[in-house]
């Protein structure tokens, strides 16, 4: 029988998520069976694929065995490397090349106990990562104005960074704003990143997005979790399905999206029979969490968690925040090697461009830059006599 004609384990019949599209009830089956105690038996085994994967020809211990393969890779980065030292000294592998293949099997570890199959979810946060890197400012249009026709570079905010930050370094003052104008990017990549990725990990499915007219409406198969960015279906007689709304960290919401959240969860809560979690991942407090009153009181029940709290629940691992740091290493590092992208080289690039312009217009590139901050067609610039270009309607057919 295949995934997608399996009923969800651990769960009535009758529970709506056992109604959902065959596509994504077979992903949510494949959940429940890719968790680590399931696909190995014991640390043996665990430790037996890791060595595969790098091709090492590394004996087990026998011990191994006798540990859960939980025990044998939930442990930080440094202490897993110094499990690997001695296996690597049976094998007469020692000193500084003993350092490298151990740091090498403790991150290939983190990532088979995060996810069944790494190179794939390395692959595709890559080529997403390289995509937004192609975004990046590159020339100087990039930074003089944004997306939004009235996000133009301020000179006066330039001025004070070449003077306060720089000692009057303009190139210098240039590449912090390339900076800041590429962390804005990285900020909005970060929290899809995030959802994506733990979505990925062993044991959780990545919540499809709302459809329909009414997106807040339920719907098991057409639209079946809307408020949700991860499911995880229940792994054990005793467990629950689960959802998550997930934010980046605690300010990423703003006060009044409470209620709307807390909404959303209470509806999955009651339409499913499931427990439902707000995190943030970002934090070490619940003090200040624009959201978090909102939330409580719209749904009692629902769990709200910040930092490593968040992250045990998310990954089922106490070291859930070093498997998400494992795969951005790694995705983060070939993506700077594929596009060579340098905030330095921009800066000089971009400098060069604004000194041509000031050069040919005869004045300081700041005043031209001042000038080009400012100036447009006066009609554009009072709203006496603003007219906005209309939205283009499309003709209706006869």
């Amino acid at each position: 029988m295949s995934n997608s004609e399996q009923p969800l384990r651990f769960l009535p019949p009758n529970n709506p998520v056992q109604r959902v599209n065959p596509d994504l009830l077979a992903h949510l089956v494949a959940a429940q069976n890719n968790v680590l105690e399931s696909q190995f038996a014991n640390a043996a085994q665990l430790y037996a694929k890791v060595f595969n994967d790098l091709r090492l020809s590394l004996d087990v211990p026998a011990h191994l065995e006798d540990t859960t393969p939980q025990e044998a890779s939930d442990r930080p980065l440094a202490q897993l490397m110094e499990v690997f030292v001695p296996i690597l000294a049976d094998a007469d592998i020692v000193g500084p090349t003993a350092r490298i293949h151990a740091a090498n099997l403790a991150q290939r570890t983190h990532l088979i106990r995060a996810f069944e199959q790494p190179d794939a979810v390395l692959q595709q946060v890559t080529s997403k990562v390289e995509e937004v890197v192609r975004s990046f400012p590159h020339e100087a249009s990039d930074i003089e104005r944004g997306r939004n026709p009235g996000d133009v570079l301020d000179p006066y905010i330039l001025t004070a960074a070449q003077i306060l930050l720089y000692g009057g370094n303009f190139q210098n003052a240039i590449g912090a704003t390339v900076a800041h104008k590429a962390l804005m990017i990285v900020e909005g990549l970060m929290g899809h990143l995030h959802e994506d990725v733990i979505g990925m990990m062993r044991g959780n499915v990545r919540a499809p997005e709302p459809r329909g007219f009414n997106q807040e409406l339920i719907d098991p198969h057409d639209n079946p979790f809307p408020g949700a960015d991860i499911v995880q279906p229940p792994i054990g007689a005793n467990d629950s399905l689960r959802f998550h709304q997930v934010k980046s960290k605690t300010g990423s919401a703003k006060g009044g999206d409470g209620k709307r959240l807390g909404d959303q969860l209470s509806r999955l809560r009651q339409y499913y029979r499931a427990d439902v979690f707000y995190d943030a991942l970002i934090g070490n407090t619940l003090r200040g969490h624009r959201s978090m009153r909102g939330v409580l009181n719209s749904e009692p029940e629902a769990v709200v968690l910040v930092g490593d709290a968040a992250f045990r629940e998310l990954t089922r691992s106490k070291i859930g925040p070093e498997l998400l740091l494992r795969v951005y290493q790694s995705a983060f590092s070939e993506a700077a090697d594929k596009t060579g992208y340098r905030i330095e080289a921009m800066a000089a690039g971009i400098v060069s461009t604004f000194r041509a312009r000031a050069k040919e217009a005869g004045e300081g590139y700041l005043e031209l830059l001042l000038s080009n901050s400012i100036m447009t067609n006066p009609d554009q610039q009072d709203s006496r006599s603003f007219n906005p270009p209309s939205r283009s309607r499309p003709q209706s057919k006869s």
